[in-house]
């Protein structure tokens, strides 16, 4: 890449984001300015401030305690211009014109995606402890497919020749859907391809989160890729509305569809580093599985929701499949959730049951443990009554301020029997879930705050079937790889480290 060229992107990297972040300092300088006064020539109504910000912050926010916490904080650091801030800044208000126009697209493309009673009736009689929750995903509107061929890839260098291959047969369309695109060699690769398709007469539609992936859209970068007849959209844009700063509201799925014959979700995002081309923070791993059949067709209803919600255009669904005459006892359910959703969010609901639901073993592993008061404790609670629960985090980490969020949630988990173990290679960066060797979720959700409450995210949950135990297998190698985390260990940790902890975890759901 030439250097005129690299200095260019930068610069319209620069530009975006600073154009947002300059109103934002304008809009609390001018909060900053009205307080002053308000502080010099009135210190009694600075006061009843305080004391009104406070309670309706409490009023105000759905989300759990620690987020109603955290604003308080901000209320007290930046007094009266922090409770302004929480409308320009923090909040997605359930009637927000976003939320609403999210709604009607999923309504829309919910309508075509029936449940099956029979199909629901035979995995609830398969997995009789697994019925509680299926039931809800149901009612949620994720219907369970029966017997579907599913794939499980535990690295991006396994994924990569079937996504190729699958990529190259497409013969009607290719849907993606990323939160992170960079450009490197699987991005050229990948657009060498999605080139020659539209060529062909392939539709072609790309869903990117603006955010995520604003190091590759520049200007440049959307030329090419729409003069080449591929779709591109964006959701969310960041500079759009000022007034109300979307960096918390992301869509953070994965979504790879061909044909509504085949789906991918995972954790992938198309970039080198987790196709193992480029070495960031050691070894990159990470995971997706591969499905086909009639479940890709609630893959692309997922895709089409948030592509309605960022165009204004609907995409159709593909026509349903017949269901399978002989029953195999393998289920998959393709789900999603997102902040619209809140306080219901289906993905933050699902996981929850699941801890629940766990009988004998519980296996996860997140790249950030981020973990509200709720989901904590029936971590331990499982823990303490027998459940083998065992948390799979990275040695290697990205985020230094996450990360000692994350070493600050080992106390709580390890004292009440959760075993923690940090794989020593590289990054983890994988997103998997075992519970009792019978049920496994693949996907975009990470353990934090971000995942539960305010990313878009999908994945998959799998009952019975080989995806099941390849995931199974999976967590024992990484465990092979692991080291595990003392309760004495991790008292151990310096004085310093300790206050810095505290003090970041009480920004942790802002993180």
């Amino acid at each position: 890449m030439k250097v005129g060229q690299k200095l260019m992107e930068l610069l319209n990297s620069f530009l975006r984001v600073g154009s947002v972040l300059l109103v934002l300092l304008l809009e609390i300088s001018l909060l900053g300015f009205v307080v002053y006064t308000l502080q010099r020539s009135a210190v009694y109504a600075y006061i009843v401030m305080q004391l009104f910000s406070v309670p309706l912050i409490y009023v105000l926010v759905e989300k759990e305690a620690r987020y109603k916490l955290s604003w308080v904080l901000i209320i007290f650091l930046l007094p009266g211009a922090g409770f302004l801030l929480y409308f320009l800044w923090g909040s997605k208000r359930e009637f927000s014109w976003f939320n609403r126009r999210f709604r009607q697209a999923e309504r829309e493309v919910g309508e075509q995606l029936p449940i099956r009673a029979e199909t629901e009736a035979r995995a609830a009689a398969a997995f009789p402890n697994e019925a509680p929750l299926g039931g809800y995903m149901a009612r949620s509107g994720y219907p369970v497919y029966e017997c579907a061929d599913s794939r499980f890839f535990p690295s991006g260098a396994d994924l990569y020749p079937s996504m190729m291959e699958d990529l190259r047969s497409a013969a009607h369309y290719i849907h993606i859907e990323m939160f992170i695109l960079d450009r490197g060699t699987i991005w050229d690769e990948v657009f060498a391809i999605l080139k020659e398709k539209v060529r062909q007469g392939v539709q072609v539609c790309l869903l990117l989160d603006d955010f995520g992936s604003l190091k590759a859209s520049t200007p440049d970068f959307r030329r090419k890729v729409r003069a080449a007849g591929i779709d591109l959209a964006f959701f969310a844009p960041i500079n759009k509305d000022v007034l109300h700063v979307s960096f918390n509201f992301r869509t953070h799925q994965k979504l790879i569809l061909v044909d509504g014959k085949v789906g991918y979700c995972g954790g992938i995002n198309l970039a080198d580093e987790y196709f193992d081309r480029k070495r960031r923070f050691g070894y990159w791993k990470d995971s997706a599985v591969r499905i086909t059949g009639g479940a890709v067709r609630s893959m692309d209803a997922i895709f089409s929701v948030m592509w309605q919600v960022s165009t204004g255009r609907s995409l159709p669904l593909p026509p349903p499949t017949a269901e399978r005459a002989a029953p195999c006892g393998a289920f998959v359910r393709p789900f999603a959730g997102g902040p619209a959703k809140n306080p219901d969010n289906p993905v933050q609901v699902l996981y929850d049951l699941v801890i629940h639901r766990a009988a004998r073993t519980l296996y996860i592993t997140t790249p950030y443990l981020v973990l509200d008061r709720q989901m904590a404790e029936s971590l331990v609670r499982a823990a303490r009554s027998g459940v083998d629960v065992r948390i799979y985090m990275p040695g290697i980490y990205d985020k230094s301020y996450v990360h000692a969020v994350s070493r600050h949630n080992f106390g709580a988990l390890l004292h009440g029997g959760v075993r923690v173990f940090e794989y020593t290679p590289g990054f983890l960066h994988a997103k998997e879930l075992v519970a009792d060797g019978r049920l496994a979720i693949c996907g975009s959700v990470n353990l934090d705050f971000r995942s539960l409450w305010e990313h878009y995210e999908c994945g998959a949950l799998f009952t019975g079937g080989a995806v099941v135990e390849q995931i199974a297998a999976d967590l024992r190698a990484i465990e092979r790889e692991s080291r595990e985390i003392t309760y004495e260990e991790w008292q151990r940790r310096g004085v310093w480290k300790k206050l810095v902890e505290a003090f970041l975890c009480l920004l942790a759901p802002l993180m």
